[in-house]
């Protein structure tokens, strides 16, 4: 997370509406929001701009700020981790996805970190990953909310010559049913929409799934894991 100095600057020209358009601003004006000094606010939004947080542009009249993706995106971990922090501890994360064929990689990082699942989740993992794909929104933020919570560090280590990086795990059931993780490598192939599941099980069997299967992922938070 970036400075929480710079994070409120962009909170407070959010609020302006520099998100959906470049809004007219002096940092008088902007130290009066964020109730500091005019020469603070001109130095927090210079690195802002330095950071390439916002873009920063200077006209005849003044001066127009509009926060960028860049910004945009520091802005959206603040949002989903306040939302994570605030949410109700009986108000379940649910992720839907439907099941995609993996890249055939999964057998062979399971097995090389198994002994170490083993030791972090508490069961050893049938030999490959259950590949689901988040394509609706609400899923999408869902997995954000995720990611903001704490996981279960799987350290990396050397194996053979080779370094393997560290892996992060979330409990979740699977469709009501199996109990798993879902796994994320410090090096993966993968694009953020698509999640790697473990289990102690083949689930494909165990649950008779086929490509295009609708799979829901119940998150397990780490104080209801025992």
């Amino acid at each position: 997370m970036i400075d929480p100095d710079l994070w409120f600057t962009l909170y407070v020209l959010a609020t302006r509406g520099a998100v959906q358009r470049p809004v007219p601003m002096t940092t008088n004006e902007l130290g009066q929001l964020m109730s500091v000094s005019q020469q603070t606010a001109s130095r927090r939004l210079a690195r802002c701009a330095q950071e390439g947080l916002v873009i920063r542009t200077h006209t005849s009249s003044g001066m127009i700020v509009r926060i960028s993706d860049r910004g945009l995106n520091e802005l959206s971990d603040v949002f989903h981790g306040l939302e994570f922090a605030l949410m109700h501890p009986e108000e379940e994360t649910i992720i839907w996805g439907r099941l995609v064929t993996g890249l055939g990689e999964g057998a062979y990082y399971v097995e090389i970190y198994s002994s170490r699942f083993h030791q972090a989740l508490g069961f050893r993992p049938f030999p490959g990953t259950l590949n689901v794909k988040v394509d609706d929104s609400e899923s999408l933020r869902s997995v954000a909310r995720m990611r903001q919570g704490p996981p279960l560090v799987v350290q990396g280590f050397a194996h053979e010559g080779r370094t393997f990086g560290d892996v992060l795990c979330y409990r979740v059931c699977v469709n009501d049913a199996i109990n798993g993780a879902v796994v994320v490598a410090q090096r993966t192939h993968h694009s953020e929409d698509i999640l790697e599941v473990i289990a102690p099980v083949n689930l494909r069997e165990h649950l008779g799934l086929n490509d295009n299967s609708v799979i829901k992922l119940t998150l397990v938070p780490l104080h209801k894991a025992a």
